[in-house]
């Protein structure tokens, strides 16, 4: 079987992105479950999960663009991890977190304020280290970090 799928990366990819996109619908269901308040890390992480999901679903529908549409797929786990590994190091030691993440992660799109988007969405703040449930023993940000360092492998 596994023979069979390392012959069709188009399936492998579809499954990447399905599983993206998967892990966006799960972290909106806990956070409903658990009447969270998203963070602005946690907004990231899952704007992160669908650009990731997004290259690996125009990777595996277009062949063609496989070289733009994977770099697209690597730069959202990139960007995922990055951020993860920052909130799961916020939750072990919330005395290092700098304030507040300052305004809402969207606030700063909609001024056009990128740099303050990629700011509250990768350094965070105590809001971010706060309030995380644990889930089969692990904090929501570490199951994040686990999921973007599998599709990296």
């Amino acid at each position: 079987m596994l023979n069979d799928l390392v012959r069709r990366p188009r399936l492998i990819l579809a499954g990447f992105g399905i599983v993206c996109f998967a892990a966006v619908l799960g972290a909106e269901l806990l956070g409903r479950i658990f009447a969270l308040e998203v963070c602005a890390m946690c907004w990231f992480q899952r704007l992160s999960f669908l650009l990731a999901g997004s290259g690996f679903l125009l990777t595996a529908a277009w062949p063609s663009l496989r070289l733009f549409s994977l770099r697209i797929a690597e730069l959202g786990l990139l960007l995922g991890l990055e951020s993860a590994g920052r909130q799961s190091y916020l939750v072990a030691h919330p005395e290092m977190a700098d304030g507040n993440c300052g305004a809402g992660l969207f606030y700063y799109l909609q001024i056009q304020d990128y740099e303050g988007f990629l700011r509250a969405g990768m350094q965070g703040g105590i809001d971010c280290a706060e309030n995380q449930p644990l889930i089969l023993g692990l904090h929501l940000p570490q199951w994040s970090l686990l999921a973007f360092i599998a599709m990296l492998m």
